[in-house]
């Protein structure tokens, strides 16, 4: 890459070795992903784009050469992020990794249907099934072929002007075909009879012996004792719960009905019952589709078919069960193939489809991953590695956007980008193997690198004070016999006024510990934020996305927007133009560019690509009209304001204590780089965490808080997580109780208070591992 200037980078080149695993890390806002995706990833969609044809182009818009001066040697890029996962609750775990489609072959072909009357397995017979039938158990006797009694009159009359004969057997109506003597040779004559009758009779043929006793027989699967057949072969899209032809007509395949109630038609399986009561080995598609990847992986590995089903069932498990190894590999054994896309938390979402990339087996291909190790524990960072390897020894580049140390010494090559975070940031201050930047003149190398100084430390983190000593007779909040979902009757202690770390592997119930269980407990007790009669306040800061829209901003969030507003509204220049409060909202239509209606940005729809956002040409993305430009308060305009970065913007509204007061938490919880009017859609799920954190710690109360946070350190290089750490103890050193959901060692040796789960996710994982001092743990 020659002249890499995006957003914050500062016009460097940079060479990436091919067939390789590299790791592009640095603190945040330093321009890892303006490097890894805005550069590298974009130009090679650009390059998609210009392989098509003038035509296709037409639909697609105008994709803007990237603000680099060229890039050689690169191969077809696909990006692994964590922030495109589908959030509609018809996709689920199972389609989105296109497992779901060969269990749906495999249900189709291989399945046994079964009555929805009586639930016995239903039967087929070919016509050389049914004369075989005949000349065993009917040998030189007459039998009657016959059309079943129900039958409309125009049948009846159109049978018999083609010359066949009514019969009435026990006061019922038959259409007689023939009446043949059974034996080899009038087989023939048999086997035409049975086929007229199967042609006239959608499927079915009666025999009838002398005796009147009749046997039912049809092409179609069904049950001669309940009168129940499938109407048409076995089809794999009869298994969708996506397509009429398969989904439940009650719930149209969701299955909850209009009040977000189970089903009571299918019970929440999402398929109609006649699909559901297809089975192998005595289990429906949706119940092995219910159970967690794991144990579906070895339900499969049990099955065994005879000879000529084999041939059918070999190609198909050797797919299921390599996708399926694949997902455990990468740490998601514990997931259900039943839950939805819109419940996974984003670093699930990429090693799902980390996992789908591994089973399509390109090679030569450029993968830019972002953050895969998110939400894993160290045991499973090994088996990402593995997979990693993997797709790396097919012949394809890997570039890994990512702050676990485990991974960057696992690496075959690391840039490290900074030194600072914004235009403080965009240079590389390291590169080179794991091993040379970990040597003990590394630092004196790279004096400037925050990854070095860390790759060469025993102990990344440490504590500015030293905390108070825990001791036993530390009061608690006590939890006892917690068993939602997996966990197995626990009993939990939660020291007062200290810091608590949950951990345990993906899966084995840390976040149904204190999101399912401690926090409505404590909600119970104190009741919601805000109540003046509780004295405890309970804070939820966990990684969902920030509420807002795209128009949201860290200015607008902590809410410093609107003293900014009023005090632009408060100058001279307002008033003689009679500009309002609402003039400077970029949410009005009287303030704002009417052109990107106060977005600073236009989509261009790229119809079966993501859509490009480009600068507004009109306001030159300053988001307002010129009038309203035209205020400035200390030579500044607001669109001027809103660019400041927040360490800028408290030195810039120094005198104005409201509007520091709000913006100063950013800078405690290491956001200082952000700009005050940038979009939080842009903001990572670690950046999006300390916002939430920073908007509470503005609220400024004295009242004792129970602070909850889930994986904080997401997206956080160690210099950051040095800052948040700081911030935790500030709470607990101000009697407030911090508890996190967390898999990073060095915030786990930290801690006051270790809570471990497992031993293994799903049903496996709920058990209590350990409870107490670190210390003792370690011991």
């Amino acid at each position: 890459i020659h002249g890499a200037r995006k957003h914050n980078l500062k016009n460097f080149d940079v060479t990436i070795p091919r067939h390789q695993l590299t790791v592009i890390t640095g603190v945040s806002g330093s321009g890892k992903s303006s490097l890894a995706f805005h550069t590298l990833f974009a130009e090679g969609q650009r390059r998609f784009v210009e392989t098509l044809s003038a035509y296709a182009r037409r639909f697609l818009g105008r994709l803007d050469r990237g603000h680099i001066d060229s890039i050689t040697g690169l191969a077809p890029a696909i990006a692994i992020d964590q922030g495109s996962s589908s959030r509609s609750p018809r996709s689920t775990v199972a389609t989105l990794t296109e497992i779901y489609d060969y269990f749906r072959i495999f249900w189709s072909r291989l399945g046994i249907p079964h009555c929805i009357h009586c639930g016995k397995p239903l039967h087929s017979f070919s016509v050389a099934e049914v004369s075989h039938f005949a000349l065993k158990h009917f040998k030189n006797q007459m039998v009657h072929v016959l059309l079943s009694d129900h039958h409309s009159t125009h049948k009846l009359e159109a049978m018999l002007e083609k010359g066949y004969k009514k019969k009435i057997s026990e006061n019922k109506e038959y259409i007689q075909i023939d009446r043949v003597i059974v034996n080899e040779k009038n087989k023939k004559r048999l086997v035409e009879a049975i086929e007229i009758a199967y042609k006239e009779n959608q499927g079915k043929v009666i025999l009838e012996e002398e005796s009147n006793e009749k046997h039912v027989f049809s092409l179609l699967p069904g049950c001669n004792s309940c009168d129940w057949y499938f109407e048409q072969e076995l089809n794999p899209k009869f298994f969708s719960f996506n397509t009429h032809w398969g989904a439940c007509p009650r719930c149209l395949g969701l299955g909850v009905d209009d009040s977000f109630k189970t089903c009571p038609e299918c019970h929440g399986m999402r398929l109609k019952k006649e699909f559901l009561n297809v089975r192998i080995a005595e289990k429906n598609i949706m119940e092995v589709s219910s159970m967690s990847i794991s144990k579906a992986r070895d339900w499969f590995a049990e099955q065994i078919f005879t000879q000529d089903n084999a041939k059918i069932a070999d190609p198909l498990l050797k797919e299921i069960l390599g996708r399926l190894d694949f997902l455990k590999n990468v740490g998601l054994g514990y997931l259900g193939l039943f839950r939805t896309g819109d419940t996974l938390s984003g670093g699930e979402a990429q090693r799902i489809r980390l996992s789908s990339q591994i089973g399509s087996g390109l090679e030569g291909v450029l993968y830019v991953l972002d953050e895969p190790t998110v939400g894993l524990h160290q045991n499973d960072t090994q088996k990402l590695l593995s997979t990693l390897y993997q797709l790396r020894d097919l012949g394809n580049t890997l570039v890994v956007v990512e702050h676990d140390l485990e991974m960057m010494r696992a690496a075959d090559h690391i840039i490290d980008m900074g030194p600072g975070a914004g235009e403080y940031g965009g240079e590389i201050v390291a590169e080179g193997s794991p091993k040379k930047l970990s040597q003990k003149n590394a630092l004196t190398l790279y004096p400037r690198s925050e990854t070095v100084r860390y790759l060469t430390s025993k102990t990344p983190l440490h504590n500015q004070n030293t905390p108070k000593v825990l001791r036993e007779e530390s009061s608690f909040y006590e939890f006892k016999n917690l068993s939602t979902n997996n966990l197995k009757n626990i009993d939990i202690r939660i020291p007062k006024g200290k810091i608590s770390v949950v951990s345990g592997v993906s899966g084995s119930g840390k976040s149904t510990l204190v999101m399912d269980c401690i926090l409505p407990e404590l909600k119970k007790q104190f009741g919601p934020r805000g109540r003046r009669r509780s004295s405890v306040d309970v804070v939820v800061v966990d990684q969902s996305p920030l509420s807002g829209t795209p128009r949201s901003t860290p200015a607008s969030y902590t809410g410093a927007l609107d003293p900014i507003r009023r005090l632009f509204a408060k100058m001279e220049q307002s008033k003689m133009k009679g500009f309002d409060l609402g003039r400077f909202s970029y949410n009005v239509a009287r303030g704002r560019c009417p052109i990107c209606e106060g977005r600073g940005y236009i989509s261009v729809a790229m119809h079966f690509l993501s859509d490009v956002w480009e600068l507004c040409e009109a306001c030159e993305g300053k988001r307002y009209n010129q009038e309203t430009l035209s205020v400035l308060f200390k030579g500044k305009n607001i669109a001027d304001v809103l660019d400041l970065r927040i360490d800028e913007a408290c030195e810039f509204f120094k005198d104005q204590k409201k509007i520091v007061s709000l913006l100063k938490p950013l800078s405690e919880v290491g956001l200082s780089y952000l700009r005050l009017g940038q979009s939080v859609t842009t903001l990572s799920g670690g950046e999006a965490q300390r916002m939430k954190l920073a908007a509470e710690l503005s609220v400024n109360e004295e009242k004792e808080t129970v602070y909850l946070f889930d994986e904080p350190t997401t997206g956080l290089h160690l210099k950051d997580i040095q800052v948040l750490w700081d911030m935790f103890r500030r709470l607990s050193d101000r009697g407030h109780t911090v508890v996190i959901i967390e898999h990073h060692p060095e915030i786990i040796r930290l801690a006051d208070w270790n809570i471990e789960l497992g031993p293994e996710g799903g049903d496996l994982g709920g058990f209590l591992l350990f409870q107490g001092f670190f210390k003792h743990k370690a011991t």
